[in-house]
């Protein structure tokens, strides 16, 4: 009997052992960071903004990390309609030189964004990654030689937080289709 209770505890006690490893990112934390990013994309350019064609949308992966994600359109361009029904070659090229200019502030930002992020995801462990994901709208019309469909960069939340403190960001991984 005495062994049947201990057996019984124990087993009672393993569910309870294996919620403590588990980290508590809550879906504030990531609420938190979706506006943050969306904020910041907004603010790269004020003058001429890029516009935000889908919200940030995150998540936390237990095991992986918190991934972030969105779609923007670096340069506003008007697509052909009854007022406007043919884009001219002027009109192809400005837009491809503006958004090929602002791919490197771009890149800029989201590293920022990742360093930035590395304090308001403290419940995600240091060894798990936070990703940032942006996908470039493009209009079938345009000329995409040389731009990028999306860019992704993540990094270890530990390496993160380190960055916060120096300037060295060369650890950050980033990869553009």
């Amino acid at each position: 009997m005495k062994n049947l209770i201990i057996l019984a505890l124990l087993v009672g006690t393993l569910p309870a052992g294996s919620l403590a490893d588990k980290p508590k990112v809550n879906r504030g934390m990531i609420d938190a960071m979706e506006k943050s990013i969306d904020s910041k994309v907004q603010a790269l350019w004020p003058d001429d903004p890029a516009e935000v064609v889908g919200l940030t949308q995150g998540a936390y992966i237990h095991g992986y990390g918190a991934v972030f994600m969105n779609e923007i359109n670096m340069a506003h361009s008007t697509p052909p309609s009854p007022f406007h029904p043919t884009i001219t070659p002027e009109e192809t090229k400005r837009t491809h030189d503006k958004k090929a200019a602002r791919i490197a502030k771009l890149r800029e930002a989201m590293q920022q964004m990742l360093v930035d992020s590395a304090k308001s995801l403290d419940a995600v462990p240091g060894d798990e990654q936070v990703a940032v994901s942006v996908s470039l709208f493009y209009w079938n019309w345009e000329n995409r030689e040389g731009l990028p469909a999306q860019i992704v960069m993540h990094a270890a939340r530990k390496q993160l937080l380190e960055a916060k403190a120096g300037a060295d960001k060369s650890f950050i991984s980033s990869e553009e289709f």
